[in-house]
């Protein structure tokens, strides 16, 4: 492992802190395990699946930070999505306990696939007994993390790593059929369209590259937290009913690894940037197999190289600016017609008796008969949607409360209200994808209706509009 002085060599450690300026930032960062028991329902598909087994543990994991006047904590939560619900609560809670106000705690869902679900997702349910226990245990980690504040200096920076990402999302020929499950028309796009397709043509949308990462360290030069940023949807690819955080549990340990230092007492956490319409899968090109978390450990393996520049080149801060600032958005809600529900309900009567009974169904059209159903009968007009901002110096941190296109966070990045910009996505609640408007004409999987896709089809620019908002509100 590092010394102090391999440490100074490499740029890890703070060489000095400016004698004239006496203000010191105090940061903490603790992780509280949040792993559900084994039967509990796994979101991530439109089928439910149940926890056999558990690969890895799952953690609410926590940085928070004190400039003296200000404290700001940032809490990512290794599951598929977090209602708004649970993570008012758990705000509630992080604000009784240690004072940190709602506006200045951004609270994350990772997205694992292999998660336990804590919101009504597909066919999905949550366990009440899990969504009673959530919102305490991320207060936890927060409340353990003011416990362990002590001096620390802070860094960021931002690299780029393009070979683990793809728009997932495919234009096709003319007169190729994509119809959608309410079986009108045909939609342009195509989202996973298998591999070696010879009908796609060009993907329908861009990747963000950008690899960002924030690194605090202690007055002993060892690192206190690593907090990562990246537009990767998730990886997958692990064993069947198997608990696991997906790749975002393995990327810090690996550029630790690369970097030689000791993880012992290192929270590192990866945050998901604005990528509803990204994974990591090529389909130019034939499948490749790989072993259960072989993918996990390849992705990991790229991104750590790049990662350790971006953490060697950084400039390190004994003192930052600190602030939040978020408001609430009126967005409509695309809900179905009285006709949409009376062919739901007769497409419905039409499925087998046995998942009927059990309110399973596997064909599309019954599973999305269903969402309309479910639509119809608990969904208002108009839902409340939290945008929020945080700064940390220079860097600002904008958010989404779904799994927004990565269109979005390039487009708050063009404007760049400040000086490093660093997205989060199924940030402060859940209201399922926010596709672009050229993506809703487009259609595609992301758009179709349902509990994971329901936001007025103008809600990008607006949620967009927001962040800068937010952002301009606190960059002064």
């Amino acid at each position: 492992m590092l010394s102090r002085r391999a440490l100074i060599a490499s740029g890890f450690l703070t060489r000095a802190v400016r004698a004239a300026d006496t203000r010191r930032l105090q940061a903490g960062a603790a992780m509280a395990n949040v792993t559900p028991r084994l039967g509990a329902s796994l979101a991530g598909g439109m089928t439910d699946n149940v926890a056999r087994d558990v690969h890895d543990e799952l953690h609410a994991k926590a940085l928070v930070l004190d400039n003296g006047n200000t404290r700001v904590a940032i809490v990512l939560v290794d599951s598929c999505a977090v209602p708004r619900s649970i993570m008012d609560e758990a705000k509630r809670l992080i604000e009784a306990q240690v004072k940190i106000p709602p506006a200045h705690t951004l609270i994350a869902a990772t997205h694992s696939h292999s998660a336990p679900a804590s919101a009504h997702l597909f066919q999905s349910k949550p366990d009440p007994k899990y969504v009673d226990f959530l919102p305490g245990r991320i207060a936890d980690a927060a409340r353990i993390a003011v416990n362990r504040l002590r001096p620390a200096t802070i860094g960021w920076g931002v690299g780029q790593e393009p070979r683990a990402l793809f728009n997932r999302r495919w234009f096709t020929k003319a007169g190729v059929q994509n119809d959608d499950p309410f079986g009108r028309g045909t939609g342009a796009v195509r989202m996973n369209p298998g591999f070696a397709n010879p009908n796609i043509t060009r993907p329908a949308g861009p990747i963000d590259p950008d690899l960002g990462l924030v690194a605090v360290h202690g007055e002993d030069g060892r690192p206190i937290a690593l907090m990562g940023n990246y537009s990767l949807h998730y990886v997958g690819g692990v064993g069947g009913g198997a608990v696991s955080a997906d790749y975002f549990a393995v990327w810090g340990p690996t550029l630790l690894r690369l970097a030689g230092v000791d993880p012992t007492g290192v929270v590192t956490m990866m945050t998901n940037a604005c990528s509803g319409n990204i994974n990591g899968i090529d389909v130019t090109k034939r499948a490749e197999a790989f072993p259960p978390y072989g993918n996990i450990e390849r992705v990991c393996a790229l991104l750590a190289p790049e990662g350790l520049r971006v953490w060697r080149g950084m400039k390190f801060e004994p003192w930052v600016e600190l602030a939040g600032s978020v408001e609430d958005l009126d967005l409509g809600v695309r809900l179905p017609s009285e006709s949409d529900v009376r062919q739901a309900r007769e497409w419905l009567s039409q499925a087998p008796e046995a998942e009927r009974e059990a309110d399973h169904y596997r064909d599309r059209r019954h599973i999305y008969a269903r969402e309309t159903v479910l639509l119809h009968e608990g969904y208002p007009k108009t839902v409340k949607v939290p945008s929020q901002g945080l700064r940390i110096g220079t860097l600002g941190i904008p958010t989404f409360p779904g799994e927004a296109f990565t269109e979005l966070g390039l487009d708050v990045k063009r404007d760049r209200p400040m000086p490093g910009i660093m997205p989060i996505e199924l940030a402060n609640s859940y209201n399922g994808y926010i596709p672009t408007e050229d993506g809703h004409r487009h259609g595609g999987y992301e758009t179709w209706r349902a509990k994971s896709s329901y936001l007025e089809t103008e809600a990008a620019p607006k949620l967009v509009a927001a962040a800068l908002r937010r952002l301009r509100a606190i960059a002064s």
